[in-house]
């Protein structure tokens, strides 16, 4: 979800006591269902929103009268079977939609992105960038015919110029995008910076200036860092900056444009912000720094015009600002909303209209519009509606001890009924829910897929591995140098529930997505013995073949070594940690689900692993035609949850805690 110079506020939970608890299972329906609103912005007036909402499973637009709740007349539009990446104005007439759709060549799924521009009324809708036919089964893009995979990069939205945005693409050479201003009421470009096949990303100051160019070089596998100067057109590389390295992480600029923000460990384990005065050529002063969770982002002001903060990630998104006049309309929110998350989605330049989504980890996310002269809020509508007044479970941060000794964060989820005090917290049926990634995280915000397992009766932990990212570097890179410390992380976790009695040893259950799906697998071949059932949906299956799969793709050597092959030590740790050279030794159910187009783990993955499998009756296999990694087709994840509640029932029977 796009996050528009605005932030995350972070509050306790909230029980909606309130809320009835239903006496009977809710549909797996209500969990499986798209989100009803994925992304919504608000037109800098704050007259207007454009909204991406669920309509008959696919995503349509539609535009709401904010300045007359009264008028109910229905603008909205189809835009296909595509990925939509955000929706925001960019300006009081013209809205810009990002978009990402799947092609195949062969066996290789590849992304292919687009930047729409799009009228109020709805009358006009076409590409930023203007397309010419179809030219021997490709479409060739501008006047000089170079073919682009990506014509949705944007660098700048020039937040004082309506009329005008900086994207990055590549005229002769695809590959090698330079900067240029574009018109999005013409589709005129004039370039602003010549690309380089080293650079694949360009950072601006506040002025709407291009200062910084970012990449990495195919051959030698180089990273690329530049600075331009403040006042002129010379570029200097990191060496003229004692304290820079090509790999410093560039978040921005403040106010002054000679002050550059970058992330620094500074002797921590974790990374801060820390202003770069280029002028003096020393880093002069610490922005942000946690002593436990990592930078995530700056923040800022409604405008564009200065830096008012900093996010990181603890148990959930945290903000902190650097200017404490700033916390004004929020508190007025919080009074209003008390316990909830308030996640920003947008903001008028002025703040005086402030669009967000509401949530706790057992609520699903609620729209909202605040209207600072008024001080009121509108309701705007619920991303999981018929469940946004059911009781879900509440989550739990714990931690415990791996067997090397190290503390192993992570959070359980119990059904309703424990914290009623109807069933007692132990001897539950468990699910063991590893993230994807490997490198991402779980928190403590709202989790679909967990909530759906924990409305059946079962309890959920979801482990923070080593390897999971915000943690600090250690915590990361122990797990990204060593793939079997990842797995010994998600299995001392389900040990540790057996011996704190909390979870039934004869029912548990190990259930993954993507990384998440190659760790249930690798647990139902390591530990036979403490799962009663593996499901593993877009796992990865077979890491020799997916490194073949990586190095179809630009920089794709280095993808594999970064991403996987550093995990392990050689070939044979590489084969001895291969669910498909394994995968006779299962013996418990498996349930194994993939979609056909799978840009990010290909369906192969799911082919080589269920042929090399010993089938076994109660074993589930389940393909996805056109299905992408994430499911996003809503029949897909339907037939999916459908069978996947099946599934459990059969493997981990009735629980006493279910509704």
């Amino acid at each position: 979800m796009r996050i528009f110079s605005v932030f995350f506020i972070i509050v306790s939970t909230i029980v909606f006591s309130a809320f009835p608890v239903i006496g009977k299972p809710v549909p797996s329906d209500y969990y499986a269902r798209l989100p009803a609103i994925y992304d919504a912005a608000i037109s800098p007036d704050g007259k207007w929103m454009a909204a991406v909402v669920e309509n008959s499973g696919e995503y349509i637009v539609r535009i709401y009268n904010l300045a007359n709740p009264s008028d109910n007349k229905v603008r909205a539009t189809g835009i296909g079977k595509v990925k939509v990446n955000s929706v925001r104005w960019a300006n009081n007439e013209q809205i810009l939609l990002n978009l990402t759709q799947y092609h195949k060549t062969g066996t290789t799924i590849y992304a292919m992105g687009t930047l729409i521009v799009m009228s109020k009324d709805m009358k006009e809708m076409r590409p930023v960038l203007a397309q010419k036919a179809k030219q021997n089964g490709a479409t060739r893009f501008n006047k000089k015919n170079a073919f682009r995979q990506f014509s949705n990069h944007v660098v700048d939205y020039l937040p004082n110029d309506p009329n005008n945005i900086l994207m990055a693409f590549g005229e002769k050479d695809p590959l090698a995008p330079g900067v240029h201003e574009v018109s999005l009421k013409s589709s005129s470009t004039r370039k602003i910076r010549n690309g380089s096949p080293n650079i694949q990303d360009w950072i601006t100051d506040l002025r709407g200036e291009v200062r910084v160019s970012v990449g990495r070089t195919e051959v030698r596998d180089d990273s690329h860092l530049a600075v331009r100067d403040t006042h002129g057109d010379t570029w200097r590389s990191p060496d003229k900056y004692p304290g820079i390295t090509v790999d410093t992480t560039v978040f921005g600029f403040m106010q002054n444009p000679d002050e550059m923000i970058i992330g620094d460990y500074n002797g921590k384990d974790t990374l801060g912000l820390y202003v770069y005065d280029l002028s003096l050529k020393k880093r002069t002063r610490k922005l942000f720094h946690n002593d436990i969770y990592d930078v995530g982002s700056i923040v800022k002001s409604p405008d564009g015009s200065k830096v008012i903060g900093a996010t990181y990630t603890g148990d959930s998104r945290q903000t902190v600002f650097f200017d404490p006049s700033y916390e004004s309309r929020i508190d007025q929110i919080r009074a209003q909303l008390k316990d909830y998350h308030i996640q920003y989605l947008d903001q008028t330049p002025d703040g005086n209209k402030i669009l967000f989504k509401a949530s706790t980890p057992s609520v699903p996310g609620i729209l909202y519009v605040y209207d600072a002269n008024t001080d009121k809020l509108r309701n705007l509508g619920y991303d999981y509606p018929e469940i946004g007044k059911i009781i879900q479970g509440d989550i739990t941060p714990v931690k415990y001890t791996a067997r090397d000794g190290y503390k192993v964060p992570g959070y359980i989820t119990t059904p309703p009924a424990i914290a009623d005090g109807k069933v007692a917290f132990k001897n539950l049926p468990f699910v063991i829910l590893p993230h994807g990634g490997p490198y991402a995280r779980d928190t403590a915000s709202f989790d679909y897929f967990a909530q759906f397992f924990v409305s059946r009766g079962y309890a959920v932990l979801q482990p923070n591995y080593r390897g999971s990212a915000g943690l600090g570097s250690a915590h990361m890179e122990a797990g990204r140098k060593n793939w079997e410390v990842m797995q010994e992380d998600v299995e001392d976790g389900t040990r540790w529930l057996v011996e704190k009695g909390y979870a039934d040893p004869n029912r548990i259950c190990i259930v993954g997505w993507s990384y998440g799906g190659y760790a249930a697998l690798m647990g139902a071949i390591k530990n036979p013995n403490l799962y009663k059932c593996s499901v593993s949906v877009a796992g990865l299956t077979d890491p020799k073949s997916a490194v073949y799969d990586m190095k179809k793709f630009r920089f794709g050597k280095h993808s594999a070594k970064s991403f996987l092959l550093n995990g392990f030590e050689d070939g044979d740790d590489l084969k001895e940690n291969s669910p498909v050279k394994r995968a006779k030794e299962i013996t418990i159910p498996v349930f194994l689900a993939h979609g056909t187009r799978d840009a990010q783990v290909n369906f192969s993955q799911y082919r080589f692993m269920k042929n090399a499998m010993s089938k076994h009756s109660n074993d589930v296999y389940i393909e996805f035609k056109d299905g992408d990694h994430s499911l996003t087709n809503s029949t897909h994840r339907k037939e999916l949850f459908s069978k996947l509640d099946i599934f459990m029932r059969d493997n981990l029977g009735e629980s006493a805690a279910a509704p």
